[in-house]
């Protein structure tokens, strides 16, 4: 379950880690190799005289610095629970009849103030195949909401799921989402993607697209386990040999049979409703990604790096998406080609989501350079540390 924003933070401060695959190295321990592959220092080669990683954790990372990324990405991977809180409690119940109590309290009809600031699916412009949003949610945007519709809220004291305030108590004190959003504002941070159209109090697939123009990020971030829905998703436990590996160029090892944890890949790859072109929900959210670094004015031309987070459900998610958009450029694949060659997933207690094949595919990948997976991890979690597949 959702881990708090302070213990998510503690865990990334105290483990940091760069996974080669799935396995988890201290960061310390990193091996680098040369660009023939080749241990630059005898006592990290593997068995075979390979090396376990050819990246040291500030390398996965470009340009930036470790706790620069690790702090980002860990208020996104956070926001994506608060923003989809938020957005179900409007979802639910505006314009319905609400009491103040079970039994005698006073009725009323509940009016959120200007609702389209977070919702903008609800607009009148046209709206994209690729997308919900029908334009973009600024950081600025979602402050004035929350700003002016405080008294619709309960926020419980240091985190937790967001309720809907039936007493209609007026608040002057600021919400935690306001505070990171004053940051979001900062790093001139836009949501050009939100889609948790299908999402209930039981889960469901629910992400955000984020660009990031300070920092020339876009980032595609999952959330993770909040109810039933997603529990049972957790425990389905086969693997799918398909979803992922449809054709023989998807598969790059020879000998192998890679396979995915059921539950998170029918996630990404069932048919996405309502979806124009009857596309599963990873081949919408490519190309929704792809389409940003084709043809946002913002972002063309500049270097963008392309970033996959996610906590706990999130995580298995990020590391599959992540997974596949490698798969696709290191095919040159037409859906992938304007994104970078190299994708990162930075990852929060995220559980193995593949089998002894499928790790060996994502460290082809590496080796290629066009994927790395930062994992990050509280010692001694064992939803991140198990490999049960």
């Amino acid at each position: 379950m959702r881990y708090t924003f302070i213990s998510i933070l503690l865990c990334a401060v105290l483990a940091a880690s760069v996974s080669h695959g799935q396995e988890v190295v201290s960061a310390s321990d990193v091996p680098v190799a040369d660009e023939n592959g080749v241990c630059q220092n005898d006592n990290t080669a593997a068995a075979d005289g390979s090396c376990r990683s050819n990246y040291s954790l500030s390398e996965a990372v470009q340009e930036d610095t470790v706790d620069v990324v690790i702090h980002a990405l860990l208020k996104i991977s956070d926001f994506v629970y608060q923003f989809a809180n938020v957005r179900r409690i409007v979802k639910e119940n505006d314009g319905k009849q609400r009491s103040t109590s079970r039994w005698f309290g006073k009725k009323y009809t509940v009016a959120f103030d200007t609702p389209a600031l977070i919702r903008t699916q609800d607009g009148a412009q046209e709206q994209s195949k690729d997308k919900l949003l029908k334009y973009v949610i600024t950081p600025d945007a979602i402050k004035e909401f929350m700003e002016l519709n405080r008294k619709w809220f309960d926020e419980p004291e240091g985190g937790g799921e967001w309720k809907f305030d039936k007493t209609v108590t007026e608040k002057t004190k600021p919400f935690l989402l306001e505070a990171s959003v004053v940051e979001a504002t900062q790093v001139n941070m836009k949501i050009v993607d939100y889609d948790d159209e299908f999402s209930t109090k039981g889960g469901g697939l629910v992400y955000g697209v984020v660009v990031n123009l300070t920092r020339k990020w876009i980032t595609v971030a999952f959330r993770g386990t909040i109810g039933s829905t997603d529990i049972n998703t957790d425990r389905d436990f086969r693997l799918d040999h398909e979803s992922l590996f449809e054709s023989k160029d998807d598969i790059f090892v020879s000998g192998g049979k890679p396979g995915t944890h059921m539950g998170f890949t029918t996630y990404l790859c069932d048919e996405k409703k309502g979806d124009q072109d009857g596309r599963k929900s990873l081949d919408r959210i490519l190309s929704c990604v792809n389409e940003e670094f084709k043809s946002n004015p913002d972002v063309v031309g500049k270097d963008f790096d392309l970033y996959v987070t996610g906590h706990s459900l999130g995580g298995g998610l990020a590391n599959l998406f992540s997974f596949k958009a490698a798969q696709l450029k290191a095919n040159n694949d037409e859906s992938v080609k304007y994104l970078p060659k190299k994708i990162t997933a930075l990852t929060f207690a995220s559980p193995t989501v593949g089998n002894d094949d499928y790790n060996k595919e994502f460290q082809y990948l590496e080796k290629k350079g066009n994927l790395r997976h930062i994992r990050i991890a509280n010692e001694g979690d064992v939803v991140p540390t198990n490999n049960i597949i």
